[in-house]
């Protein structure tokens, strides 16, 4: 897929990340405002990346019941109960004849204090699989994402560190993908609450002009003219 989520996992927050792009067929670019995040609940979200109808009516059915069970329960889900909810929702939908084209992460900060791990980030692909890592990523971004966050992420990671290493994956986004996203949403959870960061854009390639003598056909510069 085109589109490319983003979930990195620090200290005491939650980073996530989306292009901001609508791609149709792989090579045109219809909009460069998409939204994927949806809000599960104050201290959890979701980012949904694949088939546009498929995106929407998935992540709305999921945040619609998990304020449901808010309503009905008082009690708000944690990341880890929002992030199996929606893997046993994926996985059923698997086995009938609705199934779902889309690929999730669900990133967030358990208010339990009984939880041993409050910062909390988990990865579900279209087949009803989920895992928790570090950092997480769906689309074309995960051939440099995972690679990046291997090598940069730390167990005692910063927000600065965790937007640096963003912006180094975006930048290679932007230098290594023809569709490559124009503009990047950024948005962070912890204790507060979810809050949305600046827009990242990839760094811009300069390449310098060739020279005279690069110019030369193969003929010149055998010299088979002299």
């Amino acid at each position: 897929m085109v589109e490319s989520i983003i979930g990195i996992r620090g200290k005491n927050f939650v980073l996530l990340a989306q292009d901001a792009n609508t791609t149709k067929y792989g090579i045109l670019n219809m909009k460069f405002d998409t939204n994927r995040l949806f809000k599960l609940s104050e201290h959890c979200a979701m980012l949904a990346a694949g088939e546009p109808g498929d995106v929407v009516q998935f992540a709305e059915y999921v945040g619609k019941n998990i304020q449901l069970y808010k309503m009905i329960n008082g009690i708000e889900l944690s990341p880890y109960a929002c992030a199996n909810f929606t893997r046993h929702e994926m996985a059923t939908s698997l086995r009938s004849r609705n199934s779902f084209l889309a690929n999730l992460i669900v990133g967030g900060y358990s208010t339990n204090e009984r939880d041993q791990q409050r910062v909390q980030l988990y990865s579900i692909d279209y087949l009803g699989a989920m895992v928790s890592a570090n950092v997480v990523a769906h689309g074309f971004c995960q051939f440099f994402a995972l690679g990046i966050g291997d090598r940069f992420w730390k167990e005692d990671l910063t927000v600065e560190e965790a937007l640096a290493m963003l912006q180094i994956i975006v930048n290679e986004l932007g230098k290594r993908m023809a569709a490559y996203p124009h503009c990047v949403f950024v948005r962070i959870i912890d204790e507060k609450g979810i809050h949305v960061l600046d827009n990242m854009y990839p760094e811009k390639i300069h390449v310098a002009k060739p020279s005279e003598g690069e110019l030369q056909t193969t003929a010149d510069m055998m010299d088979i003219h002299t």
